[in-house]
């Protein structure tokens, strides 16, 4: 009996903590993760790359997540703070602890097994381990399901572009996730520099991909990157799909809603031909 009182005053203070917990996130995909696991009554604060679901951007912004500033996050008065290593400075982090406030940071690794690791990362802090459990699985079996209806796909050279209104069009090279996006799919990246860069028509025509991928960063008219990719094997047979960057390149618990969606409108439109 004593044990069993013990055992639910622990669970009664854990539950009491987590009610208390004020938390701002700094990450689109760890936003995404709060709202999936039912936590979003305690956020307070998100940053601008958390644009989904809509409700986060309903929330107070503390800015880029890598041009953060101190005194806007303490502005929120949050209890924990929780961001991939990859948002900065760095002094804004440190600055914050020795305020008091609790900081985790998260890899960010651009792969089912990183989706799978923050999941469980932001679930333990937030006390919704059964809840976490459960979105691991239901994103396990969705990017299952969508890779082997994406087989056709492999082997196939192609091309991901960041498309972003006036700037134009940016194509995903080495070490990007665009990259890591193409590699889970099986496809051969066209693009061998490192990084992100212009691509022009000719650049393109040269790659010759035969398949692209438009991750949209801001508004993109579909005819206007069809016109400039017009002579590529991609668009005469159909191949090139747009699709919000945030969907496609967050990798967060909508990863296999992306593939499901690239699935749809790449397999089963060459597919029909057939």
């Amino acid at each position: 009996m004593k044990r069993l009182i013990a055992s639910a005053l622990m669970l009664l203070l854990s539950l009491g903590s987590q009610a208390q917990m004020r938390l701002v996130s700094i990450d689109g995909s760890i936003t995404e993760i709060i709202y999936a696991l039912g936590g979003e009554q305690q956020l307070v604060g998100v940053d601008t790359t958390s644009r989904y679901p809509h409700a986060a951007t309903q929330l107070p912004d503390v800015g880029y997540m890598r041009q953060l500033s101190v005194e806007g996050i303490l502005s929120l008065t949050p209890t924990t703070v929780i961001a991939t290593e990859d948002a900065g400075p760095e002094a804004v982090f440190s600055q914050l602890k020795a305020a008091g406030v609790e900081v985790v940071r998260l890899q960010d690794e651009a792969s089912v097994a990183g989706v799978q690791a923050k999941i469980a990362a932001v679930a333990q802090l937030m006390g919704r381990e059964a809840q976490g459990k459960a979105l691991q699985q239901q994103v396990e079996q969705q990017v299952a399901q969508a890779r082997q209806r994406l087989a056709p796909l492999a082997g196939k050279r192609a091309l991901l572009l960041l498309g972003a209104g006036n700037r134009g069009l940016m194509a995903a090279g080495q070490g990007t996730q665009g990259q890591a996006l193409l590699h889970m799919l099986g496809l051969k990246n066209v693009v061998g520099y490192q990084g992100y860069k212009p691509l022009s028509p000719e650049s393109a025509l040269a790659a010759a991909p035969e398949v692209v991928i438009v991750a949209q960063t801001g508004p993109l008219e579909a005819s206007s990157v069809k016109q400039q990719l017009a002579l590529t094997p991609a668009v005469k047979n159909d191949q090139l799909v747009m699709l919000d960057a945030g969907l496609l390149l967050g990798f967060g618990p909508r990863l296999g809603a992306a593939l499901q969606q690239l699935e749809q409108a790449l397999v089963v439109p060459a597919v029909a031909e057939h």
